[in-house]
């Protein structure tokens, strides 16, 4: 005779990965899907919001389109830090974190000039002032790089109305 006491009930997990409840009642056996009580269908319905916000977040943190629109933007953000002289080891950092910045939404038609400017602040904080040959190096490389000063700053005003040799809004 069959009675509840004898119907046994387990899961499992068959090779296609489908969750398989097998019910034996009284010695004949019924196997039934239920994919809703499914432990890898709960995993994933639990991940599968996981995996969007990190799509999103990844998208989010896409780079910014280099656009002049964009790099006055961000001029706009570090005015008028960009133009006073760093004196400290701390505004040194700070100043070539601004460069870097900048250099990431430089348009292709400045951004040369852009990165030849970074370098030299990036070379300007590494300087020992009890090395000559430090010294030296960031010198020079402040020569080399004064066409690109000129030409960055010609195009910031032209672009921006901003003179970064000045901190002052030129145009309004």
């Amino acid at each position: 005779p069959c009675t509840p006491n004898n119907v046994a009930e387990r899961k499992d997990t068959n090779a296609m990965r489908r969750c398989v409840q097998i019910r034996v009642d009284c010695g004949s056996v019924s196997v039934h899907y239920r994919r809703n009580d499914c432990c890898e269908n709960r995993s994933v319905r639990r991940l599968l919001p996981l995996c969007l916000a990190a799509l999103f977040g990844v998208t989010a943190c896409s780079e910014i389109p280099r656009t002049a629109t964009n790099f006055c933007r961000q001029l706009e953000k570090e005015m008028p830090a960009i133009a006073s002289a760093p004196a400290t080891e701390e505004e040194v950092n700070m100043a070539v974190e601004r460069f870097k910045r900048l250099a990431r939404v430089a348009p292709l038609e400045i951004e040369e000039h852009w990165n030849a400017l970074t370098a030299l602040m990036v070379e300007t904080s590494k300087v020992d002032a009890d090395n000559q040959e430090s010294v030296q190096r960031v010198v020079d490389l402040a020569y080399a790089t004064e066409a690109s000063a000129t030409a960055s700053s010609e195009w910031v005003v032209a672009t921006c109305g901003v003179d970064i040799s000045q901190g002052m809004q030129v145009t309004p």
